[in-house]
Order: C-alpha cells, then sequence, then structure tokens
C-alpha cells in the first residue's frame, strides 16, 4: 500500500532566487536568458522566481515614448540614472534602491494564458502581503498597479514569449521617490508614490516582506520553491 505522502499531489517546482541589491542590466539579461531558455526547452533552465533590488535606471516599456521624460536623456545620466528598452508592457517607471522587484519566470499551462488575470493576480499578491503589516492597499479600475489611497506603491508590467513569462512588479520597500518626478511613471501624470517605510512609523525586516510576497506569488501560479 502506497504511503500517505506518496499520494499528495506535488506542486510544480520553482528556483526562487533572492539576488539581493544587483544592477539592473544584469538580472534583467539573466532573466531574458531564462524566458528564452524555457520556452525552448532546454536542459538546465528551471522556472525561476527572481527577486532583487535593482539600481537605479528608468525603464521604458512598449508603449512609451521619450516624452515620458521629463527631464533630458542627459541630465537623467548625470543623476545615476540608466535608461533601458525593455519588452514588458506599459509606459515608463523608474526602479531603484529600496525597492524590491519580483520576476517570475514561468511556462504557463492553458487555464493561465491569460493576461488580465495574469496582471490581477500580481495585483492581489501584493495587496495581501500589505495586509500583513495592516496597509489597506487597493487595485485601480483605470490603471494596472496597487494604490494606497491615491499613493502608488506597486507597478505591474509583464512580458509573455511562448507562454513563458518575464519581467512582473515592483514594489516600493523604502527609498528616495525623488526620480518618480522626473518622468511620467506608468503614463499617469500627476501621480504621488510611496512606499511601506512611508507608510509604517516602524516598517518590517526587508526580507520578511521579499519571503511573504514570494509565498503569495508562488499561490498564485500554483507552484512551490525547489527545496
Amino acid at each position: 500500500m502506497p504511503s500517505r505522502s506518496s499520494l499528495v499531489t506535488r506542486l510544480p517546482s520553482v528556483t526562487v532566487q533572492h539576488l539581493g541589491a544587483v544592477p539592473f542590466t544584469t538580472t534583467h539579461q539573466q532573466m531574458l536568458q531564462l524566458q528564452q531558455g524555457i520556452g525552448e526547452s532546454r536542459s538546465g533552465c528551471h522556472e525561476s522566481l527572481l527577486l532583487f533590488e535593482p539600481s537605479p535606471v528608468v525603464t521604458l516599456g512598449s508603449k512609451s515614448h521619450l516624452d515620458a521624460l521629463l527631464i533630458a536623456e542627459s541630465t537623467l545620466e548625470e543623476r545615476g540614472l540608466e535608461i533601458e528598452v525593455v519588452d514588458r508592457g506599459g509606459e515608463a517607471t523608474y526602479h531603484g534602491p529600496g525597492q524590491i522587484l519580483a520576476y517570475p519566470v514561468l511556462h504557463l499551462p492553458p487555464p493561465m494564458r491569460d493576461l488580465h488575470r495574469l496582471l490581477r493576480g500580481l495585483e492581489t499578491a501584493v495587496i495581501e502581503t500589505l495586509e500583513k503589516w495592516e496597509i489597506c492597499a487597493r487595485r485601480d479600475s483605470q490603471h494596472t498597479g496597487v494604490w494606497v489611497e491615491d499613493r502608488k506603491i506597486a507597478s505591474i508590467g509583464l512580458s509573455v514569449r511562448r507562454w513563458v513569462t518575464g519581467h512582473g512588479l515592483a514594489l516600493c520597500y523604502s527609498g528616495d521617490l525623488t526620480p518618480f518626478q522626473w518622468i511620467i511613471p506608468c503614463g499617469i501624470r500627476s501621480c504621488p508614490v510611496t512606499s511601506i517605510e512611508r507608510e509604517l512609523r516602524t516598517p518590517p525586516h526587508r526580507e520578511e516582506v521579499e519571503a511573504l510576497l514570494a509565498n503569495r506569488l508562488l499561490d498564485f501560479f500554483g507552484r512551490e520553491a525547489r527545496r
């Protein structure tokens, strides 16, 4: 008779990588290589969830134009920001120190091949994460992302190639939010931005937030962390 544990259905496993503070371009290239490798069923390319704190960068998505930059490119570069054109959906946004970026690089089964469902699922993962610390976050009917009242706390943008996801979400944990004033973030003019640190007098440890966010994302995608 099979053991009780052998009757339990195992979820597909994902390599969860907590990368720490790394250059954005390095992790972006890692994500692209994984996305292509998984799509081509290459050996050694495992489904992954990449979590990292990026170097300062303005990314321009598929709907972006340079008029989303409110100051000259050269001035942004002088202030230490790179400018990267990326293949995710959406418009311009800023990533930098203090943010938690979460990039799920996963093959989507047929029931999940719905972009609207994916975006709402990522929003829900952030909202449920913030609930842990009694931050009342919400989605917006007009714009993708997560807000606390009228203040945006997380941006979301995905790419899908051969039904493999790339990019993901950026949650503002702490750090200087001034660079958001130098662009039109996500195409929304005069968009206030906030962070967990601003919303709470005593914010939780970053690692605790990152771990809970990872678990919420794995739950949504029906995966478990590879042991």
